[in-house]
């Protein structure tokens, strides 16, 4: 990957509607250039996929919580990923070092929901232990992972 390649994820990291037309004048290539290199950036798999990103507060979810959990290892890890698989509102599933085994990300219509949501998370095989803490406000939301585009000396 390049430093055109870097700057064609960004661009397309901004806005992933952006013509070939549009990028190519921007990194001074033809559209048929620009095309296949977002071919193949996408069969390495640096692309994995297009998608829209949807407003939690609009879309009718605005409650977001993140939850710790510490889990009895074995089918309790199966029938947690699951349940994390299956339910739409689980955004995010991480797991992570220290005292909790998994991080999650959920959204709720409302706390009441999100406490029923919690309540058959809490009865999964394995879960032993939670921790929840609802988000209050998102000051930085970085949906993709960006190389550095300056070139390395």
């Amino acid at each position: 990957m390049d430093i055109i390649d870097k700057q064609i994820l960004e661009l397309l990291s901004h806005n992933a509607y952006a013509t070939s037309t549009e990028i190519g004048c921007t990194v001074g290539l033809s559209v048929p250039a620009v095309n296949k290199r977002i071919q193949k950036l996408q069969s390495d798999r640096v692309i994995r996929k297009f998608t829209i990103l949807t407003d939690e507060k609009r879309a009718g979810k605005p409650v977001v919580a993140f939850i710790f959990i510490v889990i009895q290892y074995g089918d309790g890890v199966k029938t947690l990923m699951d349940y994390i698989d299956h339910d739409p509102d689980v955004l995010e599933c991480y797991a992570v070092t220290g005292e909790y085994d998994y991080l999650i990300k959920i959204c709720a219509t409302d706390v009441e929901t999100l406490e029923n949501k919690l309540l058959h998370l809490k009865k999964q095989k394995g879960v032993m232990k939670s921790h929840t803490m609802l988000s209050l406000m998102e000051h930085k939301f970085q949906p993709t992972v960006l190389p550095d585009t300056k070139e390395s000396k």
